[in-house]
């Protein structure tokens, strides 16, 4: 049987034990279990089809303490990229890795940015995607964890005759 939920998204139970289903989402493909009544109801939402900017949505994961926390990192990330009224001027000069368009994803990855642990002990970090490689692309690769100085005092300043080491967070002599 098809139901449309809040969001306007075909969805059809696909096997179905006393109140649980399992339903498959027409649109994205996606399947969860879900109870009849939430159904009925239009409240089971599909993980996998775009609901922040029209480009991010929420994968699977698991709350790990500090997800609250990265769920609005990433969609500041997100809104900064693909939100054309957004304050910080990135809309169209920046992008996020497909990747980490999914919440999932990017709560997996971020664990292995530098300067993740000081971020998680609230001490005052940002997620910075062009300190190093004056990347245009947020992603695992190019992303860490700045302090708020390092990243809005330095923001740009590639040193002469200086590199930045991202296991310090500092500026050292390059070698030539």
């Amino acid at each position: 049987m098809k139901y449309i939920n809040n969001a306007g998204l075909e969805l059809e139970v696909v096997s179905r034990v006393g109140k649980q289903c399992v339903v498959v989402f027409t649109k994205s493909g996606s399947t969860r279990k879900a109870n009849i009544d939430n159904i009925k109801a239009g409240k089971v939402k599909d993980l996998y089809s775009p609901s922040r900017y029209g480009i991010g949505y929420d994968g699977e994961f698991i709350k790990v303490p500090y997800w609250r926390r990265a769920k609005d990192l990433w969609s500041n990330m997100i809104k900064r990229c693909y939100f054309e009224g957004d304050n910080k001027g990135y809309f169209g000069k920046a992008i996020v890795d497909p990747r980490w368009h999914c919440f999932g994803n990017f709560l997996a990855d971020i664990k292995e940015l530098p300067g993740f642990k000081d971020w998680v002990n609230k001490k005052g970090m940002e997620l910075d995607k062009d300190k190093i490689s004056k990347s245009k692309v947020y992603s695992k690769h190019t992303c860490q964890f700045l302090t708020t100085f390092e990243n809005r005092h330095i923001q740009g300043d590639y040193r002469v005759g200086k590199t930045y080491c991202k296991e310090t967070r500092s500026w050292v002599t390059s070698k030539i």
